[in-house]
């Protein structure tokens, strides 16, 4: 039996969650995003970049989790005012090494085979992607569930040189 569309679940203080399972629920989840990334008080490509981000971490879930969704939340931090925080989890099988899968062209076990490209989906560098687009993103392995938390806040605090 088809789904009808994404489930979306309002909740306190102005957040939301999308559940994710199929791929029409990435475009849910980003639209969503956009909105609450704009009702917060992001402009220009703020909001767009947040919609990418939110596009990686759903694709994810459709590619390695079994059931999951992201969590969508207004945040206020005393150093970085307002911002939005997103939380991705899902019932699959942990990473093996984060560090690894933050490099662009690696999967979680190191350099993807350029042979398997096509058939993967990706090309590794979503994970990579999204830790330049937000101000704070980590992976918590659970149980019960794993986990990806990230936050982009308004005033973008300076980064470390790299």
């Amino acid at each position: 039996m088809r789904r009808r569309g994404a489930t979306v679940k309002p909740g306190p203080a102005g957040s939301l969650r999308v559940g994710i399972e199929e791929s029409l629920d990435v475009f849910v989840a980003r639209w969503n995003a956009q909105r609450l990334a704009a009702s917060i008080g992001f402009i220009g490509p703020a909001p767009q970049e947040i919609a990418i981000v939110v596009s990686e971490l759903a694709t994810n879930i459709l590619k390695y989790g079994v059931r999951g969704g992201i969590l969508m939340q207004p945040v206020h931090d005393a150093a970085h005012g307002a911002g939005l925080e997103l939380v991705a989890d899902d019932d699959g099988p942990p990473l093996f090494d984060f560090a690894v899968a933050l490099q662009d062209g690696f999967g979680d076990r190191g350099p993807i085979d350029p042979g398997t490209l096509i058939g993967r989906g990706g090309i590794g560098g979503g994970l990579g992607a999204i830790a330049r687009l937000t101000d704070l993103f980590e992976y918590l392995p659970g149980p019960p569930r794993k986990s990806f938390h990230a936050v982009r806040y308004l005033r973008r605090p300076r980064r470390a040189a790299r």
